[in-house]
């Protein structure tokens, strides 16, 4: 490029011209004007990048292009240095998208990998917990397993694409088996409408849809358990969600989860339902809430199963309400409605209440089954929770898009900081009295449960649950019709 320049140079400066005839005429003591600009460089900086001509020759034709070859140099610099800066500002781009990408997913404390010119981001996820149970029979006369378990080991990855595209996948290792938690994509197209598609939270309440790293106790309320696996918790399926600061609908329909549910005798086909939700925060400030909420879903086409027994035995449309004394270490069942036949459909209405005041909280969720059976009588069970919170170091729980969100301690623990300390009281009780599976009859049970959280950082926590469990006709009561346990329960929980 250099050379094209000082021939081109060369060959304006051969071509007669009045100017040119006077710079022949011109004596050796004079000197040529080499500020005669080719490209105008009038920044301050440019002048820095500015190669001064060689000294005057005499030769007006050697003085002109070695003017020329100086400004030449100069723009060459000049052009390195602009170069220079967009690379950096590039970077500097990069950075703030990157930085960008890792503020809107609140709590990570791993790194969220971007590339800035595809609008792609790429960030793993995890939960460990690990608990301890040791349990005291009261009545009953089961034995109880006291010992440890893993009670959640979850990895997986979520992102973005092209700013209108989120995308997560994560699967859960537990009790030397794998199993798909989520697995789904959700388009964006306005900035209050989510469209997601894969195996999600199917709409169901407020513990069921908030985040488990996020509750209270060790475990959620028995209806929401037991109710929530009929039809709820996560599945195939696709849903709609509006989202507003205040106000949050969502409506789906979706399959069984996981992968396609198939019986082992007649109606292999897949169950499905719908499912919507509806939370609205009147108050919503820091360190004040009211939040208000209702969910509802219909499910039908339950599976029919053909036991292993001999001879076997086929329980058509079958439906079986279950859940443990809000511990999970042992196995055994405080509530067990016994497997209930030709459930032609299944109706579900829940409330959901919840208020925040500064360091003080109460939260509460009613829960309402109906079970339509073919030829038979219809069913219904219900059940609810109850319970209030206080943090003693001064933090309030918080709530954003009409779900439970992280907690984060004023002070974190090691840095000079308590971390976070919460107690908290509940009530629950779940009621299966109407099963018509006559050794279930008159099944209910209730817990009350104390507890401590102590809350390390936003993703580190250890919690300490005191429970007192009693049950009415449950598989707990073999040598009677009462089951009663006293459960101390402590979980490390952490979560990224």
């Amino acid at each position: 490029m250099r050379m094209t320049l000082l021939g081109g140079a060369a060959l304006i400066a051969l071509v007669p011209s009045t100017s040119l005839a006077q710079d022949q005429t011109t004596t050796s003591t004079e000197t040529v004007d080499t500020d005669t600009p080719i490209d105008s460089l009038e920044a301050d900086d440019a002048s820095k990048t500015a190669v001064k001509a060689p000294a005057p020759t005499g030769d007006p034709v050697l003085d002109k292009l070695n003017a020329l070859a100086a400004r030449v140099e100069s723009l060459e610099k000049r052009n390195a240095e602009l170069e220079a800066q967009a690379a950096a500002t590039e970077a500097r781009v990069q950075a703030g998208e990157v930085r960008n990408a890792k503020a809107v997913q609140t709590g990570s404390v791993v790194p969220t990998f971007a590339d800035v010119g595809d609008k792609f981001t790429f960030k793993p996820r995890g939960t460990f917990e690990l608990d301890y149970a040791g349990y005291n029979a009261r009545a009953g006369g089961y034995d109880y397993n006291n010992g440890t378990s893993i009670r959640r080991g979850r990895f997986g990855f979520d992102g973005t694409a092209f700013k209108v595209f989120k995308w997560r996948f994560e699967a859960e290792f537990v009790g030397q088996s794998t199993n798909i938690l989520d697995a789904y994509v959700q388009y964006l197209p306005r900035r209050d409408w989510v469209i997601t598609v894969g195996q999600h939270k199917a709409p169901a309440g407020l513990e069921a849809n908030s985040s488990d790293n996020y509750n209270e106790f060790l475990e959620r309320g028995m209806a929401n358990t037991a109710f929530g696996a009929v039809g709820a918790e996560r599945r195939i399926g696709i849903s709609a969600t509006y989202i507003s600061d205040k106000l949050n609908a969502q409506i789906g329909v979706f399959g069984s989860p996981e992968s396609v549910t198939r019986s082992t005798s007649a109606d292999p086909d897949e169950g499905y339902g719908v499912n919507a939700r509806i939370a609205w925060d009147p108050i919503l400030d820091t360190g004040r809430l009211l939040h208000l909420g209702v969910s509802g879903w219909k499910a039908t086409n339950f599976a029919t199963t053909v036991s292993t027994t001999v001879p076997p035995v086929t329980t058509v449309h079958g439906v079986r309400l279950s859940d443990r004394p809000n511990s999970r270490v042992d196995g055994g069942l405080i509530a067990d409605s016994g497997t209930i036949s030709d459930v032609d459909d299944a109706t579900f209405f829940g409330a959901e209440a919840a208020a925040v005041y500064g360091p003080f909280s109460v939260q509460g969720e009613y829960s309402h089954l109906h079970l339509n059976r073919d030829g038979f009588d219809n069913v219904n069970f219900d059940g609810f929770y109850v319970f209030g919170s206080v943090f003693l170091t001064g933090e309030s729980r918080t709530f954003r898009n009409g779900l439970i969100e992280r907690l984060k301690p004023t002070h974190d623990f090691g840095t000079g900081g308590p971390g976070a300390w919460e107690l908290a009281l509940r009530y629950d009780e779940i009621n299966l009295g109407n099963t018509p599976v006559g050794s279930r009859a008159k099944n209910d049970a209730h817990t009350w449960t104390a507890a401590v959280n102590w809350y390390l950082n936003g993703n580190t926590k250890v919690m300490f649950n005191f429970i007192r469990a009693n049950g009415t006709n449950t598989p707990l009561d073999p040598v009677g019709d009462k089951a009663k346990v006293d459960v101390l329960a402590t979980r490390l929980h952490f979560d990224f």
